[in-house]
């Protein structure tokens, strides 16, 4: 949808867009806008207390999401680890394999990592150990001026970049104010920013080298393809990543004035945050084993946050890998603008598969 201008923004992260770039070339990066140090996470059952316990097991990622790409690099760290990958199409549908036994363990963020936690599902990879950057990418047709155009984009960054800057300079109040907006409980608001998500402040995101970026994402692309990802029909596009990345957006970019913030209720102070450091983010693994068969590759993100009950699994009666797969149904609807959204209607699970 990007790539064919249907939208002008997207919200991903660099492994994702490095993967869409070769099959879409679908737009451009704007800059990085958050780091995850920890809300993505890889989870097992109990009883598998490291990684190299995952060996010729299964292990279920979101289609779409960073968790692909967090599994294949824990593999990647540990020599002589292989497990199988097992696509689900949204976080509920996981969480459920995981809870049934029908998967050893499972990729995912939060709030399902946390809510798995509790249950005592143990974390044995998490972007604490393979960081995750979040970026911005416009459609080619919007930098031309089509949809909301530069001015646009320019509008909605300045406002982005403000309110970051009002969670570092008043985070109670900022935090109040999100709930308000949101109508959601301040305190669910603040447990979501302090779940290993950090937000850049516009200086941070300055001094992120563009380089840096387009060096990332070809070692990723490499990554992607020794995994099996650029195999037909989505084979590769001859794009360089260089043209693909376009920061100049914020080297002219203000923060809004500042108007009068008030919230409700009891400010809430989240801990003051350390400055950025971008340079562990950037570095995947140098050399990443495969897997030993290629597999399907996920498609660019098209996914927000959702916020279930982390108690229960919000399809319970939706596919597992042990059973054979259904046709989706007819006039689904498309997927989500945002990153980190599921579809309204989960599609049919994965072929069938039964864990060692």
């Amino acid at each position: 949808m990007l790539a064919a201008g249907e939208l002008d923004l997207v919200l991903s992260t660099l492994d994702e867009f490095a993967l869409a770039v070769p099959r879409h070339d679908p737009g451009v990066l704007l800059f990085p806008s958050a780091r995850s140090l920890g809300s993505d996470a890889v989870l097992a059952r109990s009883g598998l207390d490291g990684a190299m316990d995952l060996q010729g097991r299964a292990v279920a990622y979101v289609e779409g999401s960073a968790g692909g790409y967090l599994a294949l690099t824990l593999m990647a760290t540990h020599p002589g680890l292989h497990f199988r990958t097992v696509p689900a199409r949204n976080p509920e549908q996981a969480v459920e394999w995981l809870r049934h036994g029908d998967v050893e363990a499972a990729a995912l963020w939060e709030p399902w990592s946390s809510a798995l936690q509790a249950e005592g599902f143990k974390v044995l990879w998490s972007s604490k150990d393979q960081g995750i950057m979040e970026v911005w990418v416009a459609s080619r047709q919007v930098l031309k001026g089509r949809g909301a155009g530069m001015e646009g984009l320019e509008t909605l960054a300045g406002a982005w970049f403000g309110l970051i800057d009002r969670l570092r300079t008043n985070p109670g109040l900022a935090t109040n104010a999100i709930a308000e907006e949101a109508r959601q409980d301040p305190a669910a608001i603040h447990a979501i920013l302090q779940s290993g998500l950090e937000f850049l402040s516009l200086d941070e995101a300055r001094r992120v080298a563009p380089e840096a970026l387009a060096q990332a994402m070809q070692a990723m692309r490499n990554d992607w393809s020794l995994h099996g990802a650029f195999l037909p029909p989505a084979a590769p596009r001859n794009v360089d990543p260089s043209t693909t990345v376009d920061t100049t957006l914020l080297e002219t970019l203000v923060l809004p004035e500042r108007a009068p913030l008030t919230g409700p209720g009891e400010p809430v102070s989240p801990p003051t945050p350390e400055p950025m450091d971008p340079g562990p983010i950037l570095v995947p693994p140098a050399t990443l084993q495969s897997p030993g068969g290629p597999q399907g590759s996920p498609e660019i993100p098209a996914e927000a946050l959702p916020s279930p009950s982390p108690g229960e699994p919000s399809s319970p009666d939706g596919p597992s890998p042990t059973a054979p797969p259904s046709e989706s149904p007819e006039g689904a609807a498309p997927p989500a603008a945002e990153s980190r959204q599921d579809p309204a209607e989960p599609p049919s699970g994965p072929p069938g598969l039964k864990p060692e």
